[in-house]
């Protein structure tokens, strides 16, 4: 009898066949002499939501003054849907730019200010009316029309900044920090009804922010810069799970290190003889790191169990004292400081009342974790 076959569905990235809707080639940019990109090479897909992520300085902004026209690289090759967009003004690019502080023009109502760019490319009127119209039941603003911007709220604004760079249906919105204006609780509503709004238009969105939380809720896939250079491009759960570098673990997140010496590797795990934690590490894949190799074992603090009883464990186990407890409500974040002195991060849920704490201040515990939870630093 035939074996009937599963059929496994490729993300367009995991497709060698697939065509990039955005390929950036080699592209640099120099002020004065110094590199603000550094040589980036990426590929970003239609329909993705895309998000570079780094600190100040990094590069990311660059990057996506280039996508729009804004600057012109040193070096390097843009293209969007296959047509090379390199030298070609912000005005002849499929594009439209969503800026932090939103522009709205104050003199305008809500409708006259989506309707603005439309008006300019001589766009009949009874189309601009039906845009318009269409793109405000979009982003839930339909009573709001006749408003002035200064009559809105920071949400509000948001929105029609965001149904302004819609109407002119660009092939690529880019986002520039689109909710640093917002207080945390409307930021958290809002990254949602973006991501339903960019899968409802189709259109491929790159955003632009410094929030992990932000980025790893919101994309498809996100990039990670340092000092100009991408440092690692993927899905946001395998850049939290499994980072390429210690500069990434230590971005995204909260993490654990622990140094130690390799003295076992094979293709399913790497054993690592770690002073700092006076036990051997058990990690539950491979890694390129040879026997007598000095390498860094991560765990993140989510992944860490606390408990003032031994594990049924030898590997994978350490040994401190509770010096300090952060309460999030949520969950609480122990630290503890090992023998060694180095201070150790668990984060465990509150299933109970603060008051029937089973770990508290000064309590020797031990810490363990499984060995699929961890993972080897060599670069």
């Amino acid at each position: 009898m035939k074996q009937k076959q599963r059929r496994i569905d490729l993300q367009p990235w995991q497709d060698s066949k697939a065509k990039p809707y955005i390929h950036l080639e080699g592209v640099s940019k120099e002020f004065n002499g110094v590199l603000a990109v550094d040589d980036v090479t990426l590929s970003i897909f239609q329909e993705e939501f895309f998000s570079l992520l780094g600190p100040s300085g990094c590069g990311k902004t660059t990057l996506l003054r280039m996508l729009s026209g804004f600057e012109m690289p040193t070096k390097g090759k843009i293209y969007i849907d296959g047509v090379d967009v390199t030298r070609r003004p912000a005005y002849d690019r499929p594009v439209n730019m969503m800026f932090q502080s939103y522009a709205l023009f104050p003199h305008m109502t809500v409708e006259q200010n989506i309707a603005f760019g439309l008006k300019q490319e001589r766009i009949p009127r009874a189309e601009i009316q039906e845009r318009v119209k269409e793109v405000l039941k979009l982003v839930q603003m339909e009573k709001y029309g006749s408003r002035a911007p200064h009559q809105l709220s920071g949400g509000q604004k948001q929105r029609v900044a965001l149904a302004r760079s819609l109407v002119k249906r660009p092939k690529l919105l880019l986002l520039d920090e689109p909710l640093a204006a917002l207080d945390k609780r409307l930021r958290e509503q809002t990254q949602f009804e973006l991501v339903n709004i960019q899968e409802k238009v189709g259109i491929t969105f790159i955003m632009v922010t410094h929030d992990q939380e932000e980025a790893m809720t919101m994309s498809t896939r996100l990039g990670v810069m340092d000092h100009g250079r991408l440092r690692q491009v993927s899905t946001p759960n395998e850049v939290y799970e499994y980072p390429n570098s210690e500069y990434v673990a230590d971005f995204i997140g909260s993490i654990n290190k622990f140094e130690g010496l390799v003295t076992e590797v094979d293709d399913n795990h790497i054993l690592v003889d770690s002073e700092e934690t006076g036990s051997e590490l058990y990690v539950g894949h491979s890694a390129d790191a040879p026997v007598g190799s000095h390498v860094k074992v991560a765990i993140r603090p989510e992944k860490m169990m606390i408990d003032h009883a031994a594990p049924n464990q030898k590997k994978n186990v350490t040994k401190g004292i509770v010096r300090d407890i952060g309460y999030l409500g949520d969950v609480s974040i122990y630290h503890v400081e090992l023998k060694s002195g180095k201070i150790v991060l668990a984060t465990q849920p509150n299933l109970v009342r603060l008051a029937e704490r089973p770990v508290t201040w000064d309590d020797t515990v031990y810490l363990f974790w499984r060995a699929e939870n961890s993972i080897v630093l060599t670069a």
